[in-house]
């Protein structure tokens, strides 16, 4: 069996004291939170990467006078701070969700039972019973799609992004040391 050649994305971080490539990313700054915001727009990259694509993430510094910072362990660290903000919002979208598919259940039911006593009432024509009953079933609904979403379709997105971290935690960073501009 052959094994599938995955493509590479390469992401380039410059210090902002050398000269950067276009469309690399420039890091102002010496300390965890400035590489933080530099992984962060790491991450927006990365989100329309494919996941089965090798990652190579090579950091650019100068080497005058600079100190090594622990990338590594920003890296490390950045990941886990954001796996346990993404672990978290998925867990209170599920509790939301379901608890808004409750409500939702709880109105469709008000909504059908609305529906069925228009459609008993006599009094009114054929036309407008069908369209307050037809609005009544719309209506119903139409409220569970949130809920539905939020259940099924919006934890997909918050997986991914777990997936990118987990990827982005496991990529080693290549350090090159260069001559200021």
């Amino acid at each position: 069996m052959d094994s599938q050649k995955h493509s590479e994305d390469s992401f380039q971080l410059y210090h902002h004291t050398l000269k950067s490539l276009p469309g690399a990313l420039k890091w102002y700054g010496n300390d965890y939170h400035s590489f933080a915001a530099v992984l962060d727009q790491t991450v927006q990259r990365l989100k329309a990467s494919r996941l089965k694509n090798n990652f190579s993430f090579t950091v650019h510094l100068p080497d005058e006078g600079f100190k090594n910072p622990p990338l590594e362990e920003w890296k490390n660290n950045y990941c886990i701070e954001k796996t346990l903000e993404h672990r978290a919002e998925y867990h209170l979208m599920k509790r939301q969700g379901y608890r808004f598919l409750l409500k939702g259940l709880v109105f469709l039911w008000a909504c059908l039972s609305t529906a069925y006593l228009l459609d008993q009432l006599n009094a009114l024509g054929d036309y407008p019973k069908m369209l307050g009953k037809e609005t009544f079933y719309f209506l119903g609904w139409v409220i569970l799609w949130k809920p539905v979403e939020m259940i099924v379709f919006e934890p997909w997105l918050e997986k991914h992004h777990l997936k990118l971290l987990k990827k982005l935690e496991q990529t080693p960073i290549t350090v090159l040391y260069e001559n200021r501009i």
